[in-house]
This record gives structure tokens, sequence and C-alpha cells, in this order.
């Protein structure tokens, strides 16, 4: 299984949840959406509702949530 995780380079939920994916062993795609190339991020999740980061979704498209619903997910696994 790998995830998306949306987040920007100064938040450390972002840093925690990209560290426990890797302390796991699972592969992720990480955005910053403080990059130009990744702005466009920035709109859809305010267009979802999502005003927080780090926000993750599994290879299969399900949102996961945020680092503390990133941590219970992968507890599950």
């Amino acid at each position: 299984m790998s995830y998306v995780v949306l987040g920007t380079s100064n938040c450390t939920f972002c840093t925690k949840a990209k560290h426990m994916l890797r302390e796991k062993g699972v592969s992720f795609t990480a955005y910053s959406i403080d990059t130009p190339s990744s702005r466009w991020l920035l709109t859809l999740i305010k267009e979802a509702g999502m005003s927080t980061v780090p926000q993750i979704w599994d290879n299969k498209g399900n949102h996961v949530g945020g680092y503390t619903e990133l941590a219970l997910h992968l507890e599950r696994k």
C-alpha cells in the first residue's frame, strides 16, 4: 500500500506523518502545497472543505485523514 501526503514544508505533523510512513517501510508521495508546482492542490483541498495539513490518502483514493488518523490506520494494518 502506498500513500499520498499533502502538506507544507514547515508543518510539524506533516514531517511526523512522513517519518512514520518511512519507519513502517511504507511508500508514499509527498506534495508540499507551498511550492509553486503543487499550489493547485491547495485549491483542491480548500474546495473539499479541508483546512489543515497533512491530508493523507491511500493508493485506492480513500481519505485517511491527518497525522492522528494515519497513526490509527497504520496500527490496524
